[in-house]
């Protein structure tokens, strides 16, 4: 059975930016990882390993240009040089960075077919487990249970910040404004912050501040982090503010033009505090395994814990993306032995 999963990636961009296109929704496989594996197999016209050799910065419609190292299955040919969609924003496109590599898998009409639907991701680590089974069969080993992470801290808000840098010290934050909404109080001078850019790491604002200088704040998203309460947020003061309405957009585009140095104006991780729940069963269906070590699952408040003397490595330790106990989301790493548990915060 498929269950429908929104891209987490893509549902940053399209809050963040009006203009984008709808959030990127796809059909989530179910099962174990190595239902998962085979069932991306199964599907894909191609997969292969390939390079990223340039990459057009377009926002909208962009490509990046891949030279094939590795063929596992379909018509392509080491050597080979492909143009893929690319951009990170709208369509399910996939914001590829130059230099690096991917294990491409193509599920469409040819070897091009590549998207944030697909099992398409980077090359890292992780992944060899991943490319020793497209070579030899060989699966890689299943995690027999679940260890879930507890944390809390002051949580950043760059929302918060910004509001807080539009109005005078003794005033309560003031809210962000649409771009084009933006671009009116920077004409007429008045003070405003507007979200800029959002990609799969950051978000990104910008704005002129109560007493008339141009600034930018930069947050790392939750779910770019490896567990909540690792989240920043740095200013930087810019010479100048640039607004463009690029091809194609309704909306205007603002950036920071000769930004200063970076001042930390939040950092949740100062006072994190963690402890690991006891190991426990893992549920059917709960996890997408992006590489064959590492999963977003969606788990529930309550836990099933292993009975006792149960076998527990190796295991699937979990880790919120939130503190928003309604966000059941957590990003997850197979690893030999659970951490020792403790009280949870």
């Amino acid at each position: 059975m498929l269950t429908r999963w929104r891209w987490f990636i893509a549902v940053a961009a399209a809050c963040a930016l009006p203009s984008a296109a709808q959030a990127c929704s796809c059909e989530r496989p179910s099962g174990d990882l190595h239902t998962q594996l085979r069932t991306a197999r199964e599907n894909a016209v191609a997969i292969y390993r390939a390079r990223v050799t340039a990459v057009d910065p377009a926002a909208f419609d962009g490509k990046a240009a891949v030279e094939v190292l590795e063929v596992f299955k379909g018509p392509v040919k080491p050597g080979e040089r492909l143009d893929l969609p690319s951009g990170g924003r709208g369509a399910c496109t996939i914001a590829f960075k130059a230099g690096k590599e991917y294990l491409m898998y193509a599920q469409g009409k040819d070897a091009t077919s590549v998207s944030l639907c697909s099992r398409t991701h980077s090359v890292t680590p992780g992944t060899e487990s991943e490319l020793a089974w497209l070579r030899t069969g060989k699966l890689p080993p299943l995690p027999v249970a679940l260890q879930r992470e507890a944390v809390s801290c002051e949580p950043c808000d760059i929302d918060l910040v910004g509001g807080r840098l539009i109005v005078a010290p003794d005033e309560s934050p003031s809210s962000w404004l649409w771009p084009p909404q933006a671009a009116e109080a920077m004409k007429e001078g008045r003070p405003f912050f507007t979200r800029a850019h959002v990609d799969s790491e950051h978000s990104l604002i910008v704005g002129m501040s109560f007493d008339g200088k141009p600034f930018e704040l930069t947050q790392t998203h939750e779910y770019a982090a490896p567990s909540a309460c690792t989240r920043r947020i740095h200013l930087r003061w810019c010479k100048r503010l640039d607004v463009t309405t690029p091809a194609g957009s309704p909306h205007p585009v603002f950036k920071c033009i000769e930004p200063g140095e970076s001042s930390l104006q939040c950092d949740e991780s100062k006072g994190r505090e963690s402890s690991w729940r006891p190991p426990e069963s893992i549920p059917a269906d709960a996890c997408l395994w992006r590489t064959s070590d590492t999963a977003l699952c969606t788990l529930e408040p309550r836990m099933r814990l292993l009975p006792a003397g149960a076998r527990a490595s190796p295991v699937l330790k979990c880790r919120p993306q939130d503190l928003d106990r309604r966000d059941r989301n957590h990003f997850c790493q197979v690893e030999t032995k659970p951490g020792p548990t403790d009280k949870a915060p």
